[in-house]
């Protein structure tokens, strides 16, 4: 098998860059499967990781890629409900950027019918993600009022649809016009520039009962829409400190509005919660009817191309997910 190694650049300009190496094809241990990757999705984690300011939680590789795609060409022992070239995607800890990976069962799902292995590849980092925030932590219900910050981004598009299809209305910030009326086109209204001027105020006219959660995948730059944007009783949602870590808050608001802020990374959780989220994930109705549930592809780089990928999920602007095709 071959897997992506983020190594020192020949000159000391610049961060680490991904290199194809070989390596021995795991076996899988119990409870798992083994996983010929067709395609893997991209994740700010593996920026992070490269850059060293994210490590890889203890007992996971070296090797970045959160989530996958492909056929199960081993199976572990105690694994029984699927067979040798079943169509899966998986939540990963690390190695999703290789040709094989080893998988937890119970992190795996299957590829819905109709769907490209690189659509499903975008979907179980986010899909996870989304669910655990908005179900778990945010306890979303029918009726609810969510407004999702970086609604443009990967497990912000997820976030946008998953919202609407578990019964939320949806509102979304981003960063340019354009991002607004695409963002606006998969269900979220209203879509608020979040670098406007009259931002606050915007938004506060437009959705004057305030939202009962907020998901933050962007951190210090829209604290103030936060705050402007959550209703007495809100729970914020912190994912993502894209813009920043470190915002005033004024503790005695959060005490009068009984505000409640949380956040985390579903990368962390010990294996059986993201287990649990996963197996949640299956029961739920959206799943049944995955089409309402489809990841949103910005682009898709064929496995040479995993430097240049990288380079664009950096730059940002996106509308969904980025993703490797290994098979191209």
């Amino acid at each position: 098998m071959r897997h992506v190694l983020f190594q020192d650049p020949p000159s000391s300009a610049g961060p680490p860059v991904p290199v194809w190496v070989d390596a021995a094809t795991p076996t899988p241990g119990p409870g798992q499967v083994l996983i010929e990757v067709h395609a893997a999705g991209l994740n700010r984690a593996d920026l992070l990781q490269r850059d060293a300011d994210y490590r890889p939680p203890a007992g996971e590789s070296a090797v970045p890629g959160l989530e996958c795609a492909g056929r199960i060409v081993a199976l572990g022992s105690g694994v029984s409900d699927l067979r040798l070239g079943d169509r899966v995607c998986a939540l990963l800890g690390s190695g999703g950027y290789a040709t094989h990976v080893v998988a937890p069962r119970a992190q795996v799902l299957a590829v819905p019918d109709g769907w490209s292995m690189t659509e499903a590849a975008a979907l179980p980092e986010a899909l996870a993600t989304a669910w655990w925030n908005l179900r778990t932590l945010g306890g979303l219900r029918p009726g609810d009022r969510v407004l999702v910050h970086g609604a443009n981004s990967g497990v912000g598009t997820m976030a946008v649809r998953l919202a609407r299809a578990l019964g939320a209305s949806v509102a979304g910030t981003v960063r340019t016009p354009a991002l607004a009326e695409r963002v606006r086109l998969l269900g979220a209204d209203p879509v608020v520039v979040s670098t406007a001027p009259d931002a606050e105020r915007t938004l506060r006219e437009q959705a004057p009962e305030g939202f009962d959660i907020v998901l933050d995948l962007v951190g210090a730059a829209v604290a103030g829409l936060t705050l402007t944007g959550l209703r007495t009783g809100g729970r914020w949602l912190c994912v993502g400190v894209l813009s920043g870590d470190e915002v005033a808050l004024s503790l005695r608001a959060v005490i009068r509005r009984r505000l409640v802020l949380t956040g985390g990374s579903i990368r962390s959780l010990p294996a059986a919660e993201k287990a649990a989220v996963i197996a949640d994930v299956r029961r739920c109705g959206p799943w049944a009817a995955p089409d309402a549930l489809r990841p949103v592809l910005a682009a898709a780089y064929p496995a040479t191309g995993v430097t240049a990928a990288l380079e664009h999920l950096e730059r940002g602007g996106l509308l969904g997910k980025i993703v490797l095709d290994l098979t191209r």
